[in-house]
């Protein structure tokens, strides 16, 4: 591992232990920042603090001094599944354990007052954590039991402020990300044909570092009205000869042990428990157009329209290095789609900011591709929060989003619509997540 691939693992690993749900479209996580977060993440046109290394880094050439800026974001999702109506039997129903994920934003912005300023930003702007309870005896086992993806970047970016109500920022992207997924494998058995787990399958890997540009543009139009727009390009996450693991978990009594040795024989077959597998997980552009505008001294609205280019999600292929292990394919054929956000803040005092904020958010994920790995729908989102400061150069910030997906069904119609029906259960998925966002910032 050469040194500055080393640096930045090294960087990100607490982040990558912290971060984990999907809290947007998709699996994307959008909250960067606990300002932002009160505000819906209709930041683009503000940007006036360390998070708008993601939101819009053009913002930085509007800041003044030096600022360090901590952000956590504790999260905190829920998913129900109740199974399809099967007539006189009671319908299956299953849950989540229960998680919390501290979602972090960590920057450093440096304007001296000159044309040019820097930021350098770290967050987590895609993750994933499902986990099921009682994965034994859970429908969807063999799709996924378990599922964490954690995303980093790591954005350096200079702004050039090319006059005095204008300025564009060029950065890049330094992107890596780590996965594991756990499901497990069935065999027939018997003389019903039963299905019985036979493998328990854990992938486990972090794909090679992610280069790639993002810019920002912002104009003040006038003394009341800004816009602004970014753009972080799509990105190809490269993983390869990743760790797969094989564990035999055939009931040793069925078949008089005879099914758990015919299960060693298999994995034996296949070249052992640890295999090595590659696979290319492929991440959105991310385009935001805002514009804000000081109705008065005191009260400042934002609207924010982000585009996630999720076309590019076509699938997961797994490629084993193994030529007697069948390679897999999970299907996905996401869609791209805008996000609407909305903010609103208040001056109560010199020092006391109030914040509101409402995100319109449709799910990229077709029907097909809902499975419990990740059972995405149409939400809204709630947010609240107020900033202090509590001294010159020191800002407090205390915010809080409510996550309210709509119920979704991968049953229409009456007929059962998924891309891998053998082993995605029919049924209804519903969801939440709290969201609690903290920040501090310093400026000197």
């Amino acid at each position: 591992m050469d040194g500055t691939r080393r640096y930045l693992l090294l960087s990100g690993a607490l982040l990558l232990a912290l971060a984990g749900p999907a809290l947007a479209g998709g699996f994307n996580i959008y909250e960067a920042g606990a300002k932002a977060t009160a505000l819906g993440c209709a930041f683009t046109a503000t940007a006036d603090d360390g998070s708008a290394m993601f939101y819009n880094s053009a913002g930085i050439a509007f800041q003044d001094g030096q600022l360090v800026d901590l952000n956590l974001m504790p999260v905190a999702p829920a998913f129900e599944f109740r199974g399809a109506d099967a007539g006189w039997l009671t319908p299956y129903e299953a849950e989540t354990v229960d998680q919390s994920f501290p979602i972090p934003g960590l920057y450093y912005v440096n304007n001296d007052g000159r044309e040019l300023s820097f930021g350098l930003g770290v967050y987590a702007p895609f993750g994933l954590g499902v986990e099921w309870k009682d994965p034994e005896t859970w429908a969807g086992r063999r799709q996924s039991y378990d599922v964490d993806l954690a995303t980093i970047y790591i954005t350096p970016a200079v702004a050039y402020r090319f006059a005095d109500n204008a300025a564009v920022s060029f950065g890049m992207d330094v992107a890596f990300t780590e996965i594991e997924l756990n499901r497990f494998q069935s065999t027939p058995f018997g003389p019903l044909s039963t299905e019985i787990d036979v493998i328990d399958a854990k992938l486990k890997g972090t794909s090679n570092l992610n280069f790639t540009p993002v810019v920002g543009l912002m104009v003040k139009a006038n003394d009341k009205l800004t816009f602004g727009a970014m753009y972080h390009h799509e990105k190809k996450m490269v993983f390869e000869d990743q760790d797969m693991t094989l564990k035999n978990v055939a009931p040793t009594e069925l078949g008089g042990g005879a099914l758990a040795a015919g299960v060693d024989a298999m994995i034996a077959g296949f070249g052992g428990p640890d295999q090595k597998v590659s696979a290319d997980l492929y991440l959105p552009h991310i385009l935001s157009l805002g514009a804000a505008y000081q109705f008065t001294e005191r009260l400042r609205v934002e609207a924010d329209a982000v585009h996630f280019g999720w076309d590019t999600f076509e699938s997961l292929v797994l490629d084993f290095a193994s030529e007697t292990m069948e390679d897999s394919e999970i299907p996905e054929n996401y869609e791209s789609r805008w996000q609407y956000r909305f903010g609103a803040s208040y001056r109560v005092t010199p020092r006391l900011l109030a914040m509101v904020g409402l995100v319109l958010d449709d799910a990229p994920q077709p029907v097909g591709s809902m499975s419990p790995m990740l059972p995405d729908s149409d939400r809204k989102d709630y947010s609240l929060g107020v900033q202090y400061e509590v001294k010159p150069g020191w800002l407090a910030t205390v915010s809080y989003m409510y996550v309210d997906p709509d119920q979704r069904s991968n049953v229409v119609d009456g007929e059962h619509v998924s891309y891998e029906p053998d082993v995605n259960p029919p049924g209804t998925y519903s969801s939440v997540a709290n969201i609690w966002a903290l920040g501090l910032g310093y400026r000197f």
